[in-house]
């Protein structure tokens, strides 16, 4: 009897949990462009994330020598807290050498996950690359910011010798500090050296917290606690 009267207070009590989780935070999003160290561009300004940043249509922006065209971009914070972007395309418009183009992509406004228990990091970049010219002297370098983690900078190759190719990097890490409310950023600076040489890119930082040991044996111990009451259960209904 006193099984039953418990069974659907457990139930509500997991349903409003499940509930939390699902529950969508909300975090702005700006994204900046700048060439070599000229004038900052604010490219996107978005209060109140998630969002597909705009609204419907790429966003270009211009440079002294680049085209960059924004497909979209997102803060979110839901079961996992993270910061997405994707840039359809950059091109070098002149044909002008040596010129960086810097892109920063920040999210402010997280509030989880936090520390303790630590906090695993996944930073993410990948995308396409066609050169006019092969091989070619075009460079890139990528860099998750999260507050707390020392992750180095990814800096896959976009000079092989063929006129289109692939480019993937992947970097994990973890900070045990990490308070409400933080801010996530993302840093790509691009070399493209002849004309109309283009790069196309989507990066992620990813946020999730690490099990402590003392949650994943409680989680253990009740799991082996529902098999023995089922084991009973079985020999009561057999007898």
């Amino acid at each position: 009897m006193n099984f039953m009267i418990r069974k659907p207070t457990f139930l509500v009590a997991a349903l409003l949990a499940i509930s939390l989780l699902g529950t969508s935070a909300r975090a702005d999003l700006i994204v900046t462009v700048q060439e070599d160290s000229g004038a900052i561009q604010t490219a996107v300004d978005v209060t109140g994330s998630p969002t597909t940043d705009l609204t419907g249509g790429a966003l270009t922006v211009n440079t002294a020598d680049y085209k960059i065209s924004i497909l979209g971009g997102e803060a979110n914070q839901n079961t996992t807290t993270e910061l997405l972007s994707s840039t359809t395309s950059i091109t070098n418009e002149t044909g002008s050498s040596g010129h960086v183009l810097h892109i920063t992509i920040t999210g402010t406004g997280y509030t989880a996950p936090t520390t303790p228990p630590p906090v695993t990091v996944l930073s993410h970049v990948s995308g396409t690359i066609a050169v006019e010219t092969t091989p070619s002297t075009n460079s890139l370098s990528f860099q998750s910011i999260v507050p707390g983690a020392s992750l180095a900078v990814q800096s896959p190759a976009i000079n092989g010798g063929t006129t289109e190719g692939t480019y993937n990097s992947n970097l994990t890490g973890t900070t045990s500090s990490l308070s409400a409310p933080f801010t996530l950023e993302e840093t790509l600076s691009v070399t493209l050296n002849d004309k109309f040489d283009q790069i196309n890119y989507s990066s992620s930082t990813t946020l999730s917290s690490v099990p402590e040991p003392s949650s994943m044996a409680i989680a253990g111990l009740g799991a082996l606690g529902m098999i023995g009451y089922g084991l009973r259960r079985r020999k009561a209904l057999g007898a």
